[in-house]
């Protein structure tokens, strides 16, 4: 509470940019797409399981010292407002992918923009957020390790040369459609019970 409040928004602001920018959030995130979808399949499932989780604890420490200073709302107004950026731009992006690892990488992004608008939210958004990055981390790396897989198989990242998945690697596709109906947000899974609680919290 001593702490000088012009230093700690500029700070706070300094901290974002970096840590968003390895976090994903746009409009900081052009880099994202590019690195996850051309790295090995084990590299992404680092890049997103681990990389983008600790950027974010990043964010998040940060943020606890601007609520202790009586500057939370400064701070969680800012991570909303990239938190719905990051989503509007994944979602817009996603539609037009025709590579499976890149559609994966915005999914990424999309997630990293609901963990920061639920932070922003706080209370129960936060739990909600930190329930989010758990399971995305668990799923992310799974989806990517997957997808290596299929590239090994059909030696394609397209979308359209992908099929019949489900008969020439089974295994495989009941992996990567768990992981998809996991990170779409789908119940029992919790991706579902985190954005569940943002929601709720935003209301």
């Amino acid at each position: 509470g001593k702490l000088d409040p012009f230093w700690l928004k500029a700070g706070f602001i300094f901290i974002l940019v970096g840590y968003g920018t390895k976090m994903g959030l746009a409009p900081m995130h052009t880099w994202l797409p590019d690195a996850h979808s051309e790295a090995p399949s084990p590299v992404s499932a680092l890049l997103s399981g681990v990389l983008l989780n600790c950027a974010y604890l990043g964010i998040f420490k940060t943020n606890k010292i601007m609520h202790a200073a009586g500057l939370g709302d400064f701070s969680g107004t800012i991570l909303i407002c990239f938190g719905l950026a990051s989503i509007i731009a994944a979602a817009t992006f996603i539609i037009k992918q025709l590579e499976y690892k890149r559609l994966l990488a915005y999914s990424s992004v999309e997630n990293m923009g609901i963990i920061a608008f639920g932070t922003g939210v706080g209370g129960l958004g936060a739990y909600g957020a930190m329930i989010c990055l758990i399971h995305h981390s668990l799923i992310k790396s799974s989806l990517f390790l997957s997808s290596g897989n299929i590239l090994h198989g059909y030696a394609s990242r397209a979308i359209e040369s992908v099929g019949l998945l489900s008969r020439r690697m089974p295994k495989t596709f009941l992996a990567f459609f768990s992981g998809f109906v996991g990170i779409s947000g789908f119940p029992p899974f919790g991706i579902f019970l985190g954005e569940l609680l943002i929601v709720i919290a935003a209301f």
